[in-house]
């Protein structure tokens, strides 16, 4: 969707101004998606805070969406007194007040037309691209999960609203997947593209039937009163029950040290009964 001179690209989870990506990070994004999906309309700050961290969490809600809603008009040039885009509705919530309208498709030039053996020529080699890549993937996806559990894990979200607990999310989030790794029961997942997407748009089912992933790992970075938590689910992507859950709070250090090893022994645990 566009607005102004912006572009919020939902599938990629990416801002862009004029064709420029725009720094911006996951969760005032998140803000602002939600924001653009009801222009005109109050969200209330309740409704972020349960989209954003859901109801059970014990992030302090409050200071993490005022550091979002702050970062998000840092990236968009907007203010609080004059809003071009997030007015600020006190002790109810914000509202998106600029102009949107959906993205312009990319029009491709029209080839000229293909003389009929051209045609031939395509199809069949469509064709046998499609059956190569069909017999890869069976091949793979064969040898990868035959026997053996295969379990997704799930780019940690960095809920703290600090860009710079964005590295500790992926450090977190590799460490799972070494960790996991090292039962040769397990087929582990840790590189798709599907397990990069957005918190408010990912879809456990959908992702576990894309990977062929029987559970997910899902992990949270958070921050409540200077005392970061790390926060960890398995799932189980047929019903989306959850398996176990942890919380873990502690510095830097001990978040990755401890997290990654407490995930695999759950996994293992809960996946041998």
């Amino acid at each position: 969707m566009t607005f102004g001179e912006f572009e919020a690209d939902i599938a990629s989870g990416e801002l862009r101004r004029q064709g420029v990506r725009v720094k911006l990070q996951d969760l005032p994004f998140r803000v602002l998606v939600l924001l653009l999906s009801k222009p005109g309309t109050v969200v209330t700050r309740e409704e972020l805070r349960a989209e954003l961290w859901g109801a059970s969490t014990f992030v302090d809600a409050e200071a993490g969406l005022n550091t979002a809603v702050n970062k998000l008009r840092e990236a968009l040039g907007d203010s609080a007194e004059a809003p071009r885009f997030i007015e600020t509705l006190p002790k109810r919530g914000y509202r998106f007040v600029g102009p949107t309208r959906p993205a312009a498709p990319a029009v491709p030039l029209a080839p000229p037309a293909p003389t009929r053996s051209r045609r031939v020529a395509v199809l069949a080699a469509s064709l046998l691209a499609a059956a190569v890549l069909v017999g890869a993937w069976s091949l793979w996806h064969g040898g990868l999960s035959a026997g053996r559990t295969v379990i997704a894990v799930v780019l940690f979200h960095n809920e703290t609203g600090d860009p710079a607990d964005d590295p500790l999310a992926q450090e977190l989030t590799d460490a799972t997947v070494v960790a996991l790794t090292a039962n040769p029961r397990d087929a582990v997942i840790g590189n798709a593209a599907i397990l990069r997407t957005p918190r408010i748009f990912a879809d456990i089912k959908t992702i576990g039937e894309t990977l062929h992933a029987e559970y997910l790992v899902l992990g949270q970075v958070q921050n409540a009163g200077g005392v970061l938590t790390v926060r960890a689910h398995l799932i189980r992507t047929r019903d989306e029950t959850h398996v176990w859950a942890t919380g873990v709070s502690g510095d830097r250090t001990t978040l990755t040290a401890r997290v990654p090893g407490l995930i695999a022994e759950a996994v293992n645990r809960q996946l041998t009964r």
